[in-house]
């Protein structure tokens, strides 16, 4: 009993140490509710969109700007990733072939030009598949956790979630089997590459040194510093960057794949780079797909409380006054039309708040429409339709990558054939 009591001690311990998620008794709503006047996604009653070409044009650009503004600070001008070095590390790992690359990207902000740190990119590659469609990952843990064969590149002092001591396995048990390393058998043999970062290698998932790297990446550029969110957004383009020059993946789609803060990232980096063919953000949340008004969990208060390096400093000034913005986040979602995005949830993830998810997918299905998409094919949260274009699973259960999850998110890659998507806007913002 003893054992038992310390157990559940140290789960609460680290849940609270995460912040990520809270426990709860309560269950999420199947149905969609909420009335709160969420900004009109396309345009106002003055400005009728009626063409793709004109939502791109006048919405798109304005849209992006006041998410910079207002929620995730400034992007990158520009930026250019350099490949120190390629290697081979093992022709046979989980069903396919391990690459390991060496990289370091030079960040533009205005006319200063600073260089990230050396960062690490693992891939791995399914046997016989040519140019497989490439699941980019961010997760919790590092590469070495994500991928866990021994030729990986470790980095003295970082964190380390694998094995079978208390910590790693006190976080399969809060968080799910899968939570940090993904089964990767059973993606490579469903004919899909993995590409890997740990995006703490160039930006600190820390308040202090997090926002110490980001200052130094935007060297005191004027306005809105870009927080966290957007660095780790730009990690995924500067994967696609050194994918799309490998002739083995030249002409691979690329799905941007992320949970909980690596979800919020995934879903910025396809707003901001129409290279990234699909989404899946799994539990994204708070300002990631979940909306601003009426927030149900986290709070704007709570998670720019706890993550001070996430986002812009602007995001926390409209605490208790969310009506104020002039987005909200299913007009991020919209930006990503008409690519299919995934939104993962859980029932008992209140602290997600996966009923702002669906009404912000709800919000966005209008753009989807614009693009002839079908969008969102459900009207309560349990509605699964792996087909759709703007598809929301949601599960038993808490926040974490389980069992459950894996086998959906492959479901609906394969229904949509995860396929290069031709979309025609500008390659990289």
């Amino acid at each position: 009993m003893r054992s038992l009591f310390a157990f559940l001690f140290l789960a609460s311990a680290l849940i609270a140490m995460t912040g990520c998620t809270r426990i709860t008794l309560a269950w999420a709503d199947l149905e969609p509710n909420g009335d709160a006047a969420t900004p009109p996604v396309l345009g106002s009653s003055e400005v009728t969109v009626t063409t793709p070409a004109q939502w791109q044009r006048e919405r798109v650009p304005p849209l992006r700007a006041a998410f910079e503004r207002e929620v995730y600070g400034e992007m990158p001008d520009d930026y250019q990733v350099n490949v120190l070095e390629r290697r081979l590390l093992a022709e046979a790992a989980y069903g396919g072939a391990l690459y390991e690359y060496r990289l370091q990207g030079a960040i533009t902000f205005g006319e200063t030009v600073n260089e990230t740190k050396p960062f690490y990119m693992n891939v791995l590659l399914p046997t016989g598949v040519d140019q497989p469609p490439i699941i980019l990952m961010e997760t919790f843990c590092p590469r070495w956790n994500t991928i866990p064969h021994e030729a990986v590149t470790k980095i003295d002092g970082m964190s380390d979630c694998s094995g079978n001591g208390p910590i790693a396995g006190l976080m399969r048990f809060v968080f799910g089997r899968y939570i940090a390393t993904p089964p990767l058998e059973m993606i490579l043999a469903q004919g899909y590459g993995v590409a890997t970062i740990f995006p703490s290698e160039y930006v600190p998932d820390d308040s202090k040194a997090g926002l110490a790297a980001l200052e130094a990446l935007s060297n005191g550029h004027d306005g809105a510093r870009w927080g966290a969110i957007a660095a780790w957004a730009w990690g995924y383009s500067a994967m696609v960057d050194v994918l799309e020059n490998d002739p083995a993946t030249a002409q691979s789609a690329f799905i941007s794949w992320g949970h909980s803060r690596y979800g919020k990232s995934a879903l910025l980096a396809a707003a901001y780079d129409a290279r990234v063919d699909m989404v899946i953000a799994h539990q994204s949340g708070t300002g990631g797909a979940s909306l601003n008004r009426e927030k149900r969990g986290e709070s704007l208060a709570a998670i720019t409380k706890t993550y001070p390096h996430w986002f812009s400093p602007n995001y926390a000034d409209f605490a208790g006054r969310e009506a104020e913005m002039t987005v909200d986040q299913h007009q991020l979602l919209a930006l990503i039309a008409p690519r299919p995005v995934m939104l993962g949830n859980a029932r008992r993830d209140v602290w997600s708040d996966p009923n702002g998810a669906f009404r912000a997918a709800q919000g966005a299905d209008p753009v989807y429409a614009l693009y002839g998409r079908a969008g969102l094919a459900q009207d309560r949260l349990d509605q699964w339709k792996s087909d759709a274009d703007l598809a929301f699973w949601i599960r038993p259960g808490t926040h974490g990558v389980v069992e459950e999850d894996w086998p959906a998110f492959l479901e609906f890659l394969d229904a949509h054939k995860a396929q290069p998507s031709g979309v025609s806007t500008a390659a990289k913002h």
